[in-house]
Parts: structure tokens; C-alpha cells; sequence
């Protein structure tokens, strides 16, 4: 009879626990992560929607762009296309992408 009370006490925190985790990350979420390491502003396009601008120097996140294959497009301050690319995301996986330069690849 003991038990019962002491096993509440336990629960409570893994309960909680669990329901942080299915917060931050675990319901598979995927984001793009953008660090523009060039000299210029870039704008980036997901599946042909205007997502962000990242600074010179600076990154950004792209939170939940979703599970599947998607464009990616960098673009410089004059819409002059950088780099394209084509990737698949699995549920929960995130895409880091670096921008090294101003110019088209």
C-alpha cells in the first residue's frame, strides 16, 4: 500500500520528462540550418517559398520544413540564383547547409 504514493513521485518527473522530449524534437520535426560563411547577404527559398536572409557571416534556422524531398535555393542580394540543392529529409532530420561564397557553383 506504501507503494502507491512513492510510485507517483516517481512518474511525475518521467512524465514530464517524456513530454519535453516529445517537444524538442522527438515528433520529427526536420529544419534547415543556413550558415553563410560568404561576404553578402543570401536569401534562401524552400521548395520555392521565400524562407530567410542570412547575414555575412551569420547563420539561421528554418524551423520545420518537413519530412520529404525539397528544393533548397540561395539566392544573392540581387535574386541572382547561388546554389541549388535537392535534398530528401527523413522525420526529426535536420539539413545543415554551408554558403562559402557570393558566386554561382
Amino acid at each position: 500500500m506504501w507503494l502507491r504514493p512513492h510510485l507517483a513521485l516517481v512518474l511525475l518527473p518521467l512524465m514530464v520528462l517524456v513530454s519535453s522530449c516529445a517537444r524538442h524534437g522527438w515528433e520529427g520535426e526536420s529544419d534547415l540550418v543556413v550558415l553563410n560563411e560568404s561576404q553578402c547577404t543570401v536569401t534562401v527559398s524552400v521548395d520555392g517559398w521565400e524562407a530567410t536572409s542570412v547575414e555575412a557571416n551569420q547563420s539561421r534556422t528554418v524551423d520545420n520544413v518537413g519530412a520529404g524531398r525539397h528544393v533548397l535555393e540561395v539566392k544573392d542580394s540581387a535574386g541572382r540564383p547561388i546554389e541549388r540543392r535537392y535534398v530528401e529529409l527523413a522525420g526529426g532530420e535536420d539539413y545543415h547547409w554551408r554558403i562559402e561564397t557570393c558566386s554561382p557553383h
